[in-house]
């Protein structure tokens, strides 16, 4: 079906551009657009431009080659465009809509330090409550991407003191709130607990099996070498040390502290999602980028 659609839109194109004007070569590019076809899109958009270069529209042409790139995970020219669409701008409020999008995209390709510092500018700065409202929220979300609770915390109180629903706004802060008092696993401990007693790392990590298993295994083979050791086979009791013992012991301070780290990143997850899941649900429905897809749409 998409494809007989694209054939169709070619067709159109070819047998009306000769004729048509510059707001029918714009609905045929939001046509294409529409319909997921980015790269026929973004060749539409570029005629438009190419042709109509003086037009307040350029800004909008450039902003949606910006979106169909960011649909087709190219983020490094999707930047370029919605800078080009932020400098075509006629008005500071487009303006600075633009610069939300850059740093969304920022946030798609997983460069936070950047979309922090892009809407904290635009917060500080901006006239316009929306738009300090729109920055707020997405500054809150990329302080929970980095599992910042207090700093989104933070954020998102000013997004919904601005405007937003007050149950939403107390829900939220509740979560981000039982986020920053969260139980997290030390990494240190769970490495020194496994360095004097194999396996209890683990244990603490939360992972028993593997701790259960580790500690066993490092047991037998303290045990065989010492066994070796006293018969005065040096030799078998080096091999079992260099080739059994070595891997296993500190493959299980390795593991301990990886499992501490892997449960607290767990349980950032878990948090963030629920957030985001409360989020989405704010004002109907807005939607966030997702760095491990490199790509976003807002």
């Amino acid at each position: 079906m998409k494809t007989l659609s694209r054939i169709y839109l070619y067709f159109l194109t070819l047998i009306s551009f000769p004729l048509c004007g510059k707001d029918m070569v714009l609905d045929l590019a939001d046509r294409f657009f529409d319909l997921g076809f980015y790269e026929e899109a973004i060749i539409e958009y570029k005629r438009y431009i190419h042709f109509n270069a003086a037009t307040k529209e350029v800004s909008y042409a450039y902003y949606k080659i910006g979106l169909s790139y960011r649909e087709e995970h190219k983020l490094k020219e999707s930047l370029q465009a919605m800078e080009a669409s932020s400098q075509a701008a006629i008005s500071d409020s487009i303006r600075e809509e633009r610069k939300i999008d850059i740093a969304v995209t920022y946030i798609a390709e997983g460069r936070y330090d950047k979309a922090k510092f892009m809407l904290l500018k635009i917060i500080s700065f901006s006239d316009i409550v929306e738009i300090r409202r729109k920055a707020s929220l997405f500054l809150g979300i990329v302080h929970i991407y980095c599992y910042e609770w207090g700093s989104a915390r933070d954020a998102l109180q000013v997004y919904f003191k601005e405007g937003g629903n007050t149950v939403f706004a107390r829900t939220v802060d509740t979560v981000l709130s039982y986020a920053e008092n969260m139980k997290y696993k030390s990494p240190t401990t769970a490495k020194w607990l496994s360095t004097f007693v194999p396996g209890t790392g683990q244990m603490y990590a939360g992972n028993v099996g593997e701790g259960v298993n580790s500690l066993l295994l490092n047991s037998a083979n303290i045990y065989f070498i010492i066994y070796k050791l006293l018969k005065e086979e040096y030799g078998n009791a080096y091999i079992i040390y260099f080739f059994l013992f070595r891997r296993y012991y500190f493959g299980n301070i390795y593991y301990a502290r990886k499992g501490a780290m892997d449960y607290n990143r767990r349980l950032s997850e878990q948090v963030a999602d629920s957030v985001f899941a409360l989020i989405k649900r704010i004002e109907g429905i807005i939607s966030y980028p997702d760095p491990d897809q490199e790509s976003g749409e807002f």
